[in-house]
């Protein structure tokens, strides 16, 4: 089985798998409360920098690994988080991400991958 699918796999046995986001919340586990059928729904993402992975959608939250630039990355979903500035641009949008194998799963600033303020994820696709 390849990289990409076994992220994906991991993500969508974690949606699963682990315990709730509600509203106001912010856990460290996989989002869920999805539907079983958009469970499996992911998308790709492309940062355009070094992008943290935090282990909630916040600068708060511990760094768990990073993601590189040029590379793309399966994403679950997107939620609106603390907002991030940097080099005078602004988003609140966090998106939940698989970094694959040595890298991790978790939470990153829609400010730093490509697209729109979602990364090009659906509004449908929100946590």
């Amino acid at each position: 089985m390849s990289i990409r699918r076994k992220a994906v796999a991991v993500l969508a046995g974690a949606v699963l798998a682990c315990g709730l986001l509600t509203a106001g919340t912010a856990s460290a586990a996989a989002p869920t409360g999805r539907t079983a059928q958009s469970a499996y729904a992911t998308y790709t993402v492309v940062p355009i920098v070094d992008a943290p992975i935090r282990s909630g959608p916040g600068n708060g939250y511990p760094a768990i690994g990073t993601l590189r630039p040029g590379y793309s990355y399966p994403a679950l979903c997107w939620l609106s988080g603390e907002t991030v500035v940097d080099h005078g641009s602004t988003s609140h949008i966090w998106i939940y991400v698989s970094g694959g194998a040595g890298i991790g799963d978790g939470w990153v600033s829609a400010l730093y991958l490509r697209g729109d303020e979602r990364a090009d994820l659906p509004a449908s696709a929100q946590c």
